[in-house]
């Protein structure tokens, strides 16, 4: 669980900034093993996705 802990917060970093290779090789070995972190990381790329369209639409 400590483990899915930190692959949460690693997600949730890399849709604010670039990630680490040594980030980017933990979260994705992690991924492709835990189905629960991987709905996260998908949830959280979907979210993102919508409020950086929503912010475009809305400076329009």
């Amino acid at each position: 669980m400590k483990n899915c802990n930190r692959i949460t917060q690693i997600a949730s970093d890399g849709q604010e900034r670039p990630l680490t290779l040594a980030e980017k090789t933990h979260l994705h070995s992690h991924l492709f093993f835990c189905p629960g972190c991987r709905a996260f990381y998908d949830n959280s790329k979907t979210l993102s996705k919508m409020m950086k369209d929503f912010k475009s639409k809305d400076t329009k």
